[in-house]
């Protein structure tokens, strides 16, 4: 248990998100403590995939020096599959740029909170923040092996994750989009792949999808709508997942496959907060809004929230102004982000509107690539872009005559 009780910030949840800022704060001179409720971090069938866009808003956040302890792969074009062979890249990334990575999750999150610790912030695992309070300082209440500790910071950031308790201290509420289908799949050992790209396979309302997980493993996704997925039963045998998705991948590439970990499906529908900060305290991460996991940008986004709510708390003296200006931005960006989310859902759809709508998405793409900027956003990141009316006629071909 940390002997000091005050800081300048406390950040509850040490994943991915919390840890980060956790160290990026504590290197800059921060007093911060941060807590962590798990002993041990366990693979949950989730966030392995770091786009381009994310990997350089981690490199602007200064967080080289944690990515290069996790064994990460990386990741340079997006390749679609037809009938086990490669029909197209979506993009390639050049070698002087930078490229994606692909990590195994609960390792980047050891990784992440060994890392905060060395930069100067104090850890406390496992405990569990129990309550908030706002005074004159941010107060948190702490549950440690049956006690309960007080510590109060100047704020109080809340980083632990989609199905966070601590939106309700900021005096807003969980908002969850509708459901439209369901992805998951398993960690695999043993498969015989392309390592340098994401790679998947689509067909009108599925999608496969395969890539490097760190060195020695690869995370498999399938996407499908809840009453299809039920109905093949991938979601409770490992063999019948692999069956599955053997169909679809090239050929060999799972036959000596092993599963490396438990398997898991969720639901697509985002989830975020209806406010992101309050007095004293914010949400970063999957907490402040978690997109659509199908999309992979969920990593991407809170290394955005990283570096932009660091560089905001930095810049200024007045910490309100720092947080409400963040909540602002990172408003901004998850709009975009949901609206995108929204769009893509037709790939997952048989209806005959669908299939409408994607003939006019795929002409819309050959009148303009990159379709206003939306088709490079694994490559560029939200910044500039406006999910506005005009955007979503581009999008689907509308204004194509």
């Amino acid at each position: 248990m940390a002997a000091k009780t005050s800081y300048d910030v406390v950040v509850v949840g040490g994943g991915i998100a919390g840890s980060c800022l956790a160290g990026v704060l504590a290197r800059g001179g921060l007093s911060v403590l941060l807590l962590e409720r798990e002993s041990t971090f366990r693979d949950r069938v989730r966030g392995e995939l770091t786009w381009p866009w994310g990997v350089n808003e981690a490199r602007r956040a200064g967080l080289d020096g944690v990515q290069r302890t996790v064994g990460a792969v990386p990741v340079r074009s997006l390749t679609r599959y037809e009938g086990g062979v490669v029909a197209e890249s979506d993009w390639e990334v050049p070698a002087e740029e930078t490229p994606g990575l692909g990590f195994l999750h609960p390792r980047f999150q050891e990784c992440a909170f060994t890392w905060a610790s060395a930069q100067g912030a104090e850890t406390i695992r496992p405990a569990k923040a129990v309550g908030f309070a706002r005074n004159s300082r941010s107060t948190v209440r702490v549950l440690r092996d049956g006690s309960e500790t007080a510590y109060t910071a100047r704020l109080v950031v809340a980083a632990d994750g989609k199905l966070s308790a601590a939106r309700r201290w900021t005096g807003g509420e969980t908002v969850v989009d509708r459901e439209h289908h369901r992805l998951g799949g398993v960690l695999v050992a043993g498969a015989n792949f392309e390592r340098s790209a994401v790679n998947y396979a689509w067909s009108p309302g599925e999608m496969v999808i395969w890539f490097a997980a760190g060195a020695d493993h690869m995370r498999l996704y399938v996407t499908l709508p809840a009453d299809r997925l039920r109905a093949t039963g991938i979601d409770r045998s490992f063999d019948t997942l692999i069956g599955f998705v053997a169909e679809r991948l090239p050929k060999g590439t799972v036959s000596n496959s092993e599963q490396a970990g438990p398997i898991g499906f969720f639901s697509n529908c985002g989830t975020w907060a209806s406010e992101l900060a309050g007095d004293g305290i914010v949400l970063i991460g999957d907490a402040a809004g978690a997109p659509d996991p199908s999309q992979g940008h969920g990593t991407s986004l809170l290394f955005w929230d990283v570096r932009v709510l660091s560089e905001l708390l930095f810049a200024s003296t007045n910490w309100d102004n720092a947080i409400r200006a963040y909540a602002e931005q990172r408003r901004r960006v998850y709009d975009v982000m949901l609206a995108y989310d929204r769009w893509w859902q037709i790939f997952y759809d048989t209806s005959a509107e669908a299939a409408r709508s994607l003939e006019r998405h795929f002409l819309a793409r050959e009148h303009d690539p990159t379709l206003g900027g939306f088709a490079l956003l694994e490559t560029h990141g939200p910044a500039g872009l406006v999910a506005d009316e005009a955007a979503r006629r581009r999008w689907f071909g509308e204004d194509v005559r």
